[in-house]
């Protein structure tokens, strides 16, 4: 018996959905090659579907211009506070570190203040100097102490209403009277070469004995104090002999000597107040009152 085979015939909704999906491709490809052509004829079309699509997007996704807009300036304002509560706490934990290097120093009422600025060395006064943010109003008078929590930074040079100019250590018409090693034997420390010396690597200083003293590496250094403590207080730590220079018949041993103190990294320093109004320890700091 034979057995006849037919054809099965697709049915017209089918052959007339491929027909579609075909113009659709075929128009899908003219679109994009007139685009990449002639992106100025496509440009309305492109305008046309975003303004269709761009209400249909925002509600799918739960955001609008107005809302992106909030949520942002909500995270830079938090971003902001965030800052300014990490920089009090800064500077509450440089107070704190000053005030129990100060106490150990002879207790001396000090007024914190905050470096806002600085000179170069060819400054008049014959070295590098840095402005910080307290003046006359506060106190400062003219050769007064200033110091940090790790040792001496200088002496007050020039005063303003709300501002004064320290002059550092360093510079070569700073010469401090100083005290070093177990003894305290007596000399002075600057910034000046000495002729017939090693050269000094940028920031040391020479630590010149008064008479025949002996110097060792590893002497700690620290101010001798003026007459009526002006204008340097004594028993500031100043630095660390790192190295003694060869006899070469200079008067007086001499000897490396590294600052305690970091001049270019300067932030929170405090004036030797030795009377009148200042700020005591526990008033608002620099930057946390209005001036």
């Amino acid at each position: 018996m034979a057995t006849t085979r037919r054809r099965l015939r697709r049915p017209d909704w089918a052959r007339r959905g491929t027909v579609l999906l075909g113009m659709l491709v075929g128009l899908t490809v003219l679109v994009l090659l007139a685009d990449l052509a002639r992106p100025a004829v496509t440009e309305p079309v492109r305008r046309s579907a975003a303004s269709v699509f761009a209400p249909i997007q925002a509600a799918m996704t739960g955001w609008t211009d107005d809302r992106l807009t909030e949520v942002t300036r909500e995270r830079d304002e938090l971003d902001a506070r965030v800052k300014e509560l990490e920089a009090q706490v800064s500077t509450h934990e440089q107070l704190s570190s000053l005030e129990r290097s100060a106490a150990g120093w002879g207790g001396h009422q000090l007024l914190p203040a905050r470096v806002v600025g600085f000179s170069s060395d060819s400054a008049p006064v014959g070295g590098r100097t840095v402005t910080i943010d307290v003046g006359e109003v506060d106190g400062v008078r003219q050769d007064q102490t200033v110091i940090s929590s790790d040792g001496l930074v200088g002496r007050v040079v020039r005063t303003a209403p709300s501002s004064a100019d320290v002059l550092l250590l360093g510079g070569s018409d700073v010469v401090v009277g100083v005290r070093f090693g177990a003894d305290g034997a007596l000399g002075s420390v600057d910034g000046r070469p000495v002729p017939g010396l090693p050269a000094r690597a940028p920031g040391d200083l020479t630590l010149t004995a008064l008479g025949d003293s002996h110097i060792a590496v590893g002497d700690q250094v620290t101010t001798l104090g003026s007459p009526d403590s002006i204008p340097y207080v004594a028993a500031i730590p100043l630095g660390t002999v790192t190295a003694v220079d060869p006899d070469s018949g200079q008067l007086g041993r001499t000897a490396v000597v590294r600052p305690l103190v970091d001049n270019d990294t300067l932030d929170l320093v405090a004036v030797v107040q030795l009377g009148g109004p200042g700020r005591q320890f526990g008033a608002p700091a620099p930057g946390e009152k209005g001036r």
